[in-house]
């Protein structure tokens, strides 16, 4: 023990044997001390009872120690005051020992209590360190020089090595299992606690994995530093290790986790660099604005990361745009994502269209996103949109000079019916006016059109029939159309001239001359389909003696157009003649149909 035997013998309780041979000691001085009285020198009290009593109470404790010596006094001065007398002066030598003896004796006895209560805190306080020490939450141990014996160690030793703290001697250091980062167990010299016991080398933070009896790993951080006594000689050492299994397995999964966000971002920068995309953010806090080296480049900005107030960003957009771009920004603080296409004035002066893309981080505070330079694709539109309005006013003019070119001939034709005098001739000559004036009239009906690629097929029948009906005036015609579709000009034309045959016909031969009666037009669409019907209640097929021109003019437009008739007609109860044409028209006709309703 670090006190020594000393300390026991002062702190444990007296027993009847520690009195016992504090009594012979007292007792053997006082032999010796009558032995030596005649001839002793003063002070001879001193040699014999004084080193008894020290004696006892080193070895028997203190109350031994001092009953044995106030035997022992009370002895001395009997036999000495019973040979000399109490009032010869001066004192004799023996009496004059024994008065200066007491003092002395009490001193000693003062002493050795004193010593006793210093032993008995130094012991608790070192229990209390031994206490402490074991319950240290990791590997701790304290060596003593110069072999390595354990003197103290932590009580979680043995359950983070895996086995029990073995003895430290060099041999011994063998069996532990500490591991080289290339897998070469640890030498006896390499464990840190040994190298602070033979060298004096303190060691803070050294990281060991160490293989257990059962084969597991763990990670542990050593400190290590020695102890020296006064004279500075190293008498132990003092060794503390962690477990930082945990700690480690967090830090690789945190380097995994980091090795994978650097993999992605930069796999993110080739993507961005590749679509020619800059990054911007936005402290909505601050009211900051961040450009990255390509956003700013887009902007005019010098070509490097940058940071600019809000206001002024705003400043750079163009005035016709600022307003509106700004309020999208505002509508994505309240959260979703955030989109805008806008135009920007650089500080040289050019124009540049951005297109920005984000989305806000309410925890962050922040908005992020992407912008894109798409001038180019601006130009190509502008251009597109100007070649497109340059063919449309093209094709607007081309049908107007058509249909002038048409009506005109339709004016020759009808100055030459005028002159016509043969009947059949008239009536060949009149239906050949119709039919060139049906296509006068739907290029007519084109010029109406919102993108001159597609017709109203309502609005194109029902000036058909106000066209046609003034061919025979006593007849009414009726017409009823409820298509609600835009038909491409290569659908509308063709059945434009379909109905403008029947129409014709029907005015021309369903009835006798003169005679009253009524031609109805109806359309609609119905199951994906276009249906149209010229129906009259006049004399029939057979009894009108329909021309052959009439039949092959409708059959081969019919066909033109993928569409289907059907005639119904009995003598004196009328015909119906039943077009359908299969619905969706046209994907230029749908795209037509789609710009009129916008």
């Amino acid at each position: 023990m670090p006190l020594g035997r000393f300390n026991t013998r002062l702190l444990r309780a007296p027993r009847p044997a520690d009195y016992l041979i504090a009594f012979c000691l007292a007792a053997i001085a006082v032999l010796i001390q009558l032995r030596l009285e005649v001839n002793a020198p003063t002070g001879a009290l001193f040699v014999t009872l004084f080193p008894a009593t020290v004696l006892a109470g080193v070895f028997c404790g203190t109350a031994p120690a001092a009953v044995a010596s106030l035997l022992g006094a009370a002895a001395v001065a009997a036999l000495s005051f019973g040979r000399t007398a109490l009032i010869a002066p001066p004192f004799n030598h023996a009496q004059t020992e024994i008065l200066l003896f007491l003092p002395a004796c009490v001193t000693v006895l003062w002493a050795t209590h004193a010593l006793r209560r210093a032993a008995a805190d130094a012991t608790r306080a070192e229990r209390r360190l031994a206490e402490m020490f074991r319950q240290f939450p990791g590997v701790a141990a304290i060596l003593q020089a110069p072999d390595g014996r354990v003197l103290l160690r932590s009580a979680r030793s043995n359950a983070v090595l895996g086995h029990e703290q073995r003895a430290l001697a060099t041999d011994g250091l063998f069996s532990y299992g500490g591991l080289h980062p290339d897998g070469r167990p640890y030498a006896p010299a390499d464990y840190p606690i040994v190298r602070a016991l033979k060298t004096g080398e303190i060691v803070h933070g050294e990281r060991l994995r160490y293989r257990r009896d059962d084969g597991s790993i763990v990670h542990l951080e050593l400190h290590a530093a020695p102890i020296r006594d006064p004279n500075g000689h190293i008498s132990g050492s003092v060794g503390m290790a962690f477990d930082i299994s945990d700690r480690v397995d967090a830090e690789c999964r945190l380097i995994e986790s980091e090795a994978l966000h650097r993999a992605a971002a930069e796999r993110l920068r080739a993507a961005i660099d590749a679509g020619a995309l800059g990054l911007w953010e936005l402290d909505i806090a601050a009211q900051h604005v961040r450009l990255d080296a390509a956003a700013a480049a887009m902007v005019g900005l010098p070509a490097e990361p940058i940071e600019l107030a809000r206001d002024r960003f705003s400043q750079l957009i163009d005035p016709a745009d600022r307003e509106r771009a700004l309020a999208a920004l505002e509508r994505t603080m309240n959260g979703g994502p955030y989109a805008d296409e806008y135009c920007v004035r650089t500080p040289q002066g050019e124009t540049r269209w951005i297109i920005s893309r984000g989305t806000i981080l309410p925890d962050l505070k922040i908005a992020v996103g992407v912008v894109g330079d798409v001038t180019e694709r601006r130009q190509r539109e502008n251009a597109l949109r100007d070649a497109l309005h340059a063919r449309d006013v093209l094709m607007y003019e081309a049908d107007h000079r058509i249909k002038n070119s048409l009506q005109l001939v339709v004016s020759l034709l009808r100055l030459q019916l005028n002159r016509v005098p043969h009947p059949d001739a008239r009536d060949a000559l009149s239906q050949a006016i119709s039919r060139v004036d049906a296509v006068a009239n739907a290029h007519l009906s084109l010029q109406s059109s919102p993108d001159l690629r597609s017709i109203d097929a309502d609005t194109m029948l029902a000036e058909l029939c106000a066209r046609v009906g003034t061919l025979n005036p006593s007849l009414t015609l009726s017409c009823d159309t409820a298509i609600h579709h835009m038909l491409d000009t290569e659908i509308a034309i063709p059945l434009g001239l379909l109905a403008s045959e029947l129409l014709t016909n029907a005015l021309r031969h369903a009835y006798p001359a003169g005679a009253r009666g009524e031609v109805i037009l109806a359309a609609h669409t119905d199951a994906g389909s276009l249906t149209m019907t010229v129906a009259d209640r006049g004399r029939g097929l057979a009894a009108a003696g329909r021309p052959a021109l009439g039949t092959t003019v409708i059959t081969m437009l019919a066909r033109q157009i993928g569409a289907t008739v059907n005639r119904e007609s009995a003598p004196g109860d009328g015909t119906i003649v039943t077009v359908r044409l299969p619905l969706p028209l046209s994907s230029g006709a749908l795209a037509a149909a789609e710009a009129g309703k916008v």
